[in-house]
């Protein structure tokens, strides 16, 4: 604690200070006046010498010039007595003490000496002008020897000095008596008018409290209102008023800092990360309370004075000190630099948890600092391992998904290439693709068809072996890679046992369901060399195994990859076609066989590419199939259609129905009802005019939502057809069930009823069931004239086929329906 003197003592501190500073200013303002005058009266002294010697010269010389003449009269006609006069003339100037007048013979005509005076000043007179002087002038006359003689005087130079230097003394006492009183005068004037009101001043500002300034304590005198003083008070009053503001505010800035300070303190304390200050080498010197919870620390205990380094596992310790060396190593001053990293900690009660850290110098700081901020991301990081298993892993089935089997199967291909000379044999992958599953998902549903995946899924890992991997590629495909194959039987064998574990009855919510799989087989490193084109080969594989009735295993050989290829082709064609408008439609007649007149059309798509003429409908109606884009054919073949109607009642042709062909994907999977009422509505076009063709097949894959769907098309004011009748596998019953209007015979029952009695008593019962229940009948495939006749007996409705007329285009097919009748016999 400082010890201070009492209030009062100070003040008289101030003013025994304030008199020495006054006699201070006053020495010193009379000792530099006293120097500027003695400097004054030097400069005046030294000056007025430099003239006295110059008089001197200048009166010496005139003295003799005034007596040249007659002292060169005097040597000229060595006249003593004249000479004489000249030097007792001479004398008259009292500083000449001795002179000589001689003629050009140096004999001496006149000579006068008196006695100099004899001075104590001589060393001051030596200093000022010097020796005695002597002045010497020649005496010439105008003749041819113009020298006659010479006249010679010497000056006491202590007389001139002696009055010279009391002229001088007087000088320079009235110099100091000048510049004395000057002195005192201009102390006495500045006391009164500057140094007695600074003092003034100086009180003033003294009754200022410096915590609470206010300009109010300084007052302005009237006299001093208008002079400099006044300006000065004025503008030190103006100070005060901006110090006492800037104080306030600084007051203000810092109860601003105190309070974010105190929330600062507040939000370290209760966030949820710990946040430490520790030293160099680990030492904690500060935390918050969430530091002693993630350290596992009671309440009353504190890790203040303990290292970091006690609550990390061994193996984390040198990454720690790593980090701290390279952090202190870290110039001062230049940009920020931050260590993040994760430590395993083990907590007081002995739990290992992850905890991330966040390192920091502390910047300014006295002694080397750093701040550390720990996350405890234990759970965080669980969650990660939990995202990037399921990442790898199906969400349904806990198989390797497609990321993961990639990156196996390019594992296995690498160790393959790696170890090429070391090892024999090759990898394997089995592309599985369960038979008709979609049925099971659309008849069923999504919850059983799950259901029926996790239990393929399940008999799939029963049948691998430890080397082999198995996953889900997506839908009701998988995939099971065999790393190391050393033999292709081995493909086989376990081929075979998927089929066998797949074979027996699934039991899913009470129902007893089968399923077959596909499997499609490739190898590395013949049939593909990196996953690609492995997936792709084994795809097209699997592809033929499905074409083959399914529930069968095929081996990749080249000549699928160039039935593959062949069907990408005409995909790409396909696409092409649709955006340049590639197909046409031509129209093949039905025949009223009572009245032997064209009674309907049928609509038959055709590809007319360029260069290469027309495509057969059998080469690229499956791959539209397979491929979706059957779906906007159809549609631009019924819009095609519409407009052709349209076209023909223009030209006053007479109003048949015309038949078009509904695949099986449109009818199933499309919007087929959405569609087909949005273009009979912007094409203006009688529904009655159209009459779809479907398949009996495409009915029967799922009978129920086909009995809807075309009841939806039965509504919209259409009629419906079967197509391809009796081809099917299942009861002729499902006639009572669906909407339809006529059924047309498939072409491979009238193509044999003259020759076989089978074919011929299906179709008379087929011809019969329709009539039965009031459907129409059609028969298609009809070329020859026996065939006719024998519908013609069975009594069947209509016929179509190469006897009636081909498939022709629109205005051929024009001229041929506009013949009053058709006589076939006359066809042929």
């Amino acid at each position: 604690m400082g010890i201070g003197l009492p209030e009062k003592g100070l003040d008289q501190q101030r003013l025994r200070w304030r008199d020495r500073l006054s006699v201070k200013q006053a020495r010193i303002a009379v000792g530099l006046t006293l120097l500027i005058g003695l400097l004054f009266s030097g400069i005046q002294i030294v000056w007025d010498l430099r003239e006295e010697q110059n008089l001197i010269d200048r009166t010496v010389n005139q003295v003799l010039a005034t007596l040249r003449e007659s002292a060169t009269q005097a040597a000229y006609g060595l006249d003593e007595t004249l000479a004489a006069r000249v030097i007792s003339g001479l004398f008259e100037y009292e500083p000449v003490y001795e002179a000589e007048l001689r003629d050009n013979f140096k004999n001496v005509l006149a000579r006068k000496t008196e006695k100099p005076i004899n001075s104590n000043r001589t060393f001051l007179t030596q200093i000022m002008f010097g020796e005695n002087q002597e002045y010497e002038i020649p005496l010439n006359t105008d003749g041819p020897n113009g020298l006659v003689g010479h006249l010679s005087v010497k000056i006491d130079t202590d007389m001139i000095a002696e009055g010279f230097i009391n002229r001088a003394s007087r000088i320079l006492l009235s110099g100091i008596v000048r510049n004395l009183l000057l002195g005192l005068v201009l102390v006495a004037f500045f006391y009164i008018t500057l140094t007695k009101p600074l003092l003034g001043i100086a009180a003033q500002l003294r009754q200022i409290d410096p915590e609470k300034p206010d300009s109010a304590a300084i007052n302005i005198p009237p006299h001093h209102a208008r002079n400099e003083l006044g300006m000065i008070l004025q503008t030190t009053r103006g100070l005060v008023e901006r110090v006492s503001s800037t104080l306030d505010r600084l007051l203000e800035s810092q109860q601003k800092v105190r309070d974010r300070e105190s929330r600062l303190s507040a939000i370290v304390q209760n966030v949820a990360d710990g946040i430490l200050t520790i030293t160099p080498t680990g030492r904690i010197i500060e935390c918050n309370a969430a530091t002693k919870e993630i350290l596992g620390l009671m309440r009353d205990e504190t890790p203040k004075g303990r290292t970091l380094h006690e609550f990390l596992l061994p193996r984390a310790v040198p990454l720690l000190e790593h980090s701290l060396e390279e952090l202190a190593a870290h110039a001062p001053g230049a940009e920020a630099v931050e260590k993040r990293f994760t430590l395993p900690i083990v907590r007081a009660d002995q739990k290992e948890i992850d905890v991330s850290i966040a390192l920091r110098l502390i910047p300014d700081s006295a002694t080397p600092l750093m701040t550390a901020v720990l996350n405890d991301i234990t759970v965080r990081k669980r969650y990660e391992e939990q995202l990037v298993y399921m990442a790898n892993h199906d969400t349904l089935t806990n198989l390797p998904n497609r990321s993961m089997l990639e990156r196996s199967l390019s594992e296995a291909l690498n160790t393959h290439k790696n170890n090429a000379s070391e090892r024999s044999g090759a990898t394997a992958i089995l592309f599985i693709d369960l038979d008709r599953f979609k049925v099971i998902n659309d008849s069923l549903g999504h919850d059983v068809g799950d259901l029926m995946l996790k239990a393929v899924a399940l008999r799939l890992q029963r049948v691998i072996g430890r080397q082999e991997i198995v996953g889900r590629l997506g839908g009701d495909e998988f995939l099971i890679i065999i790393p190391d194959l050393k033999e292709t039987q081995d493909a086989v064998i376990l081929s075979q046992a998927v089929l066998d574990a797949l074979a027996p009855a699934f039991d899913i919510k009470g129902r007893v369901l089968f399923v077959t799989p596909s499997i499609g087989i490739a190898l590395y490193p013949s049939d593909g060399e990196d996953f690609p084109a492995l997936m792709r080969n084994a795809d097209t594989a699997m592809y033929s195994a499905k074409s083959s009735g399914g529930g069968t295993y095929h081996f990749f050989t080249k000549t699928m990859n160039e039935s593959a290829m062949a069907r990408l082709v005409i995909e790409n064609d396909l696409r092409e076609a649709l955006v340049k408008d590639e197909f046409e439609l031509h129209y093949q007649p039905k025949v009223d066989l009572r009245t032997n007149q064209v009674c309907g059309l049928e609509a038959l798509i055709r590809w007319k590419q360029p260069g290469r003429g027309y495509i057969s409908p059998m080469q690229f109606i499956p791959v539209a199939e397979e491929t979706g884009l059957i779906s906007r054919i159809g549609e631009w073949v019924f819009r095609e259609v519409c407009r052709q109607i349209s076209e023909w009642e223009a030209q006053s042709l007479p109003p048949m129905p015309i038949a078009v062909n509904l695949s099986p994907r449109q009818l199933i999977e499309g919007h087929i009802t959405e569609t087909i009422s949005r273009i009979l509505a912007e094409t203006a076009t009688p529904a009655a005019r159209i009459v779809l063709e479907v398949t009996e097949t495409a009915m029967m894959q799922e009978i129920k939502k086909a009995a809807t769907i075309l009841d939806e098309l039965r509504h919209l004011g259409l009629k419906i057809a079967v197509d391809d009748f009796g081809t099917g596998y299942s009861s002729l019953a499902y006639l009572k069930r669906l909407p339809i209007n006529s059924i047309k015979i498939d072409r491979s029952f009238v193509r044999d009823v003259t020759i076989d009695t089978d074919d011929a008593a299906i179709t008379r019962t087929i011809i019969a069931m329709g009539h039965n229940l009031g459907l129409k009948v059609v028969a298609e495939g009809v070329e020859t004239q026996e065939q006719m006749n024998f519908l013609r007996e069975c009594n069947c409705d209509e016929v179509q086929g190469f006897l009636i007329a081909t498939p022709l285009p629109p205005e051929e097919i024009v001229q041929y329906i506009r013949r009053p009748s058709i006589d076939i016999p006359s066809e042929i």
